[in-house]
């Protein structure tokens, strides 16, 4: 019996998610018509349901991390003839940043 109840509550939950939506954007777009409201509120409900799927999310491979690294990072031969790796943060975060920047 409380499994059916939970349900019922998952489905009032989800109409009043509908419902406020609606609300909110009558109040933030009055002026637009039911169907764009009614586009808007799909749209809204799947970013918030993280269902988006029309933003590509961009990742960096492992390759382009190894040759970003290599990029910024220098070997300095010291007294015992080893080779430490010296890398130099700020250049290759601000190359990773700069990766990561969403194109307009």
């Amino acid at each position: 019996m409380a499994s059916c109840k939970h349900s019922e509550n998952d489905g009032n939950a989800a109409q009043r998610r509908i419902a406020l939506t609606v609300a909110y954007l009558k109040v933030a777009c009055p002026g637009i018509d039911r169907s764009t409201r009614i586009r808007l509120v799909d749209s809204i409900l799947a970013l918030i349901d993280d269902q988006y799927s029309a933003m590509p999310q961009r990742g960096i491979t492992d390759a382009q991390a190894v040759e970003m690294v290599w990029r910024h990072s220098q070997c300095v031969l010291n007294q015992k003839g080893r080779c430490p790796l010296l890398v130099f943060g700020k250049q290759l975060a601000e190359e990773i940043n700069e990766f990561f920047v969403e194109e307009e």
